[in-house]
């Protein structure tokens, strides 16, 4: 505990030229220099003498003795006449190590609210034995933020903040303010120090700063960083130099807005603002948890792991508001952040990582078997089998879905029927308008040329750089193909599936093969481009929360894959997966316009089985693809419709040198 010296000029004795005697507590401990330093402090000047009034000093100082800190704290005061008619003086002081102040209210707390100093002494000299300081702990308590004493005197509780900017050995004019309220100032401006310690150890250095509420002309500068000044004191022109001001005059310089709530508002326990949310992941994908709070001062963060007995395990490192892991354990693992700070502290709710292992697709070492159908070859889909309950789902919704186009078939068929009636009554003129007008809506011979949408589409987007004359999209070469293409049409295929030509697209019908779900598709002059796409599209409306298929590249042209968008729009947002000679190509469409994504991959050409999956691994509708060959696609995603449309989609090819590619899914 501190160790106390009192001082009176009203008993015999010599103390710093006065009569006087002290009285010590814990002498043992107080050595010979020190309470001879203490004596040379114990000086009152009594400015009632010429004219003066008289004023309490109260002071803070650091003294070192041989080698030794010691920080003292002193309340000298007059004390009246003695007996003799002489003037009488009380210097009380209290002593402090350095190891002790970090359990103590800051020196200006101590000097104006510890009840134990003394304004008067009638004893003898004694030793002062069985102190109580049961009071002096119980100061640490008392907080002086917000700061009111500024916000009263200079109109801005930030103001404080200045007091920490000033230079050391500062002189303030304090003829209007008293001791009570320079001692509560500087009490509030040593707690604002919180926010700016890099250390976050304030209490130790709010002792760095010495001051004196009324500096005396025997006093030595050199003690004090903050010396305040009363005009009828003769060391007021002694000690003011020319940056002297009020003290209430003092200005902050700079503060942020989290230290200006702080001196306005006080300090502020964390809350939190936004929850850590669960996490669904794939294995080989990193977990990204985050909380977002707040408070005065701004709180720090610690991440624990919870077991199945709900007991948190430090996660070394983890000191921020956001949490990656890197590997997540396979199954479900638990994690939870503490946000605290000097007020208190919150723990967040408990956010559980899902992380399922990797579908890993069976490898076939054998030939593809032959197909019943003369000229087509199979394509091996041998995949590993979907949950039973999945499949049952998707042959439902496909029984319904034919169902649904057998009706409309029949529909088509009755208003067909309808209309043939009405040609054979009509007029000759009629008949004569309508054949020419079915003669004007006859498929154009002509080659259609590659849509390239201008050099700035081309520019950004890979799939429309042609580096060979055979596919510069020329309109007037012929076409070799025996085939009659088909411009524009909406074509029902079986299993549910249908056909669709977006934009402008040269194709012929796809051949649907003996299997229902295997698809052979020849195109040519198709693109995506930022003014809209141009692509063949075979599909299904989206019943699940992943689309795997297997693709044959049947030429050297084209780009080929799977995709999944939200209507058959041209702009329509989607995500595409699908590959050409050597190149992976991933393209999207979504807020924020056309992106073009390319892998090399020296395994993919012609008449090689390709995988591509698309994947919705977070179940909210977030779509991601997939190819087992390559990992750099787990990060791409697109947020679509519920609803949306999934199959197979050809882009890019010309009138010389058409596109072939074989589809073929297994749910």
């Amino acid at each position: 505990m501190p160790q106390q010296l009192i001082y009176t000029s009203a008993q015999r004795g010599v103390v710093a030229g006065r009569s006087g005697y002290c009285t010590v507590a814990r002498s043992a401990g107080m050595r010979e220099p020190l309470m001879l330093q203490l004596e040379k402090l114990s000086y009152y000047q009594h400015l009632s003498l010429t004219g003066g009034r008289e004023r309490r000093i109260c002071a803070c100082r650091t003294l070192e003795i041989r080698g030794t800190r010691y920080h003292v704290l002193s309340r000298i005061q007059d004390a009246g006449l003695d007996f003799t008619g002489r003037t009488n003086f009380l210097a009380h002081h209290l002593v402090f190590t350095p190891e002790e102040i970090r359990q103590y209210a800051s020196p200006p707390v101590i000097l104006s609210q510890w009840p134990g100093w003394l304004t008067a002494w009638t004893k003898e000299p004694e030793n002062l034995e069985n102190e109580d300081w049961s009071s002096l702990p119980g100061l640490s308590s008392a907080g002086s933020v917000p700061a009111r004493m500024w916000q009263e005197l200079s109109g801005d509780a930030a103001n404080g903040y200045g007091m920490l900017e000033v230079r050391s050995g500062a002189s303030f004019r304090v003829d209007n303010v008293s001791d009570e309220q320079i001692l509560a100032l500087f009490a509030e401006s040593l707690e604002l120090w919180e926010l700016r310690d890099p250390r976050r150890d304030f209490r130790a250095t709010a002792w760095q700063y010495t001051f004196t509420t009324s500096m005396q002309e025997q006093d030595n500068p050199a003690d004090f960083k903050w010396r305040c000044l009363h005009s009828d004191n003769p060391a007021s022109s002694r000690f003011a130099g020319p940056d002297c001001r009020n003290l209430t005059e003092v200005k902050v310089i700079r503060a942020t807005a989290e230290e200006k709530s702080f001196a306005q508002s006080g300090r502020q326990p964390p809350r939190i603002l936004i929850q850590p949310k669960t996490v669904f992941l794939s294995e080989g994908q990193a977990a990204h948890l985050s909380v977002k709070a707040e408070g005065v001062p701004v709180p720090a963060y610690q991440w624990y792991s919870v077991d199945k007995q709900d007991t948190g395990q430090i996660i070394p490192e983890a000191t921020g508001p956001e949490l990656t892991l890197t590997n997540p354990p396979f199954g479900v693992s638990r994690y939870v952040v503490q946000v605290s700070n000097s007020v208190g502290a919150i723990t967040s709710e408990v956010a559980r990582v899902e992380c399922n292992e990797k579908i890993k697709l069976a490898k076939s070492n054998t030939p593809a078997a032959a197909t019943p159908q003369p000229g087509i070859n199979s394509i091996d889909a041998d995949y590993e089998t979907k949950r039973d309950n999945q499949r049952q789902r998707i042959r439902e919704e496909e029984e319904a879905r034919e169902a649904k186009n057998r009706r409309i078939w029949n529909k088509i068929i009755m208003v067909f029927g309808m209309f043939v009636l009405v040609v054979l009554i009509a007029t000759g003129w009629l008949i004569l308008g309508s054949k020419k007008k079915l003669e004007a809506t006859q498929p154009n011979p002509s080659p259609v040329t590659a849509i390239h949408e201008g050099e700035a589409a081309a520019t950004n987007n890979p799939a429309h750089v042609v580096n060979s004359d055979a596919k510069s999209g020329n309109s007037d070469a012929p076409t070799t193909n025996t085939k009659s293409a088909k411009q524009s049409y909406i074509e029902p295929l079986l299993g549910g599936w249908m056909a669709e030509q977006i934009g402008n697209v040269d194709s012929f019908p796809p051949e649907q093969l003996h299997n229902t779900n295997s698809f052979e598709i020849e195109s040519s002059s198709g693109a995506f481009a930022a003014g809209g796409d141009n692509v063949i599209f075979v599909y299904k409306t989206n019943s699940g929360s992943f689309f795997d298929a297997k693709i044959t590249l049947k030429s050297s042209d084209g780009i080929n894959g799977i995709m999944i968008r939200n209507s058959l729009d041209k702009n329509s947002k989607f995500l595409f997966i699908g590959a050409a000679q050597q190149v992976l190509y991933v393209f999207t469409r979504d807020e924020n316009g056309l992106n073009t994504n390319t892998w090399n991959d020296s395994t993919f050409r012609s008449d090689v089985n390709i995988a591509l999956a698309l994947n919705n691994n977070l179940k909210n509708g977030k779509w991601s693809p997939k190819c087992d060959s390559l990992q750099t696609t787990n990060n791409l995603e697109i947020t679509l419709s519920s609803n949306a449309l999934v199959g197979f989609a050809q882009i890019w090819g010309t009138q010389q040198s058409r596109a072939k590619a074989r589809f073929v899914y297994s749910p």
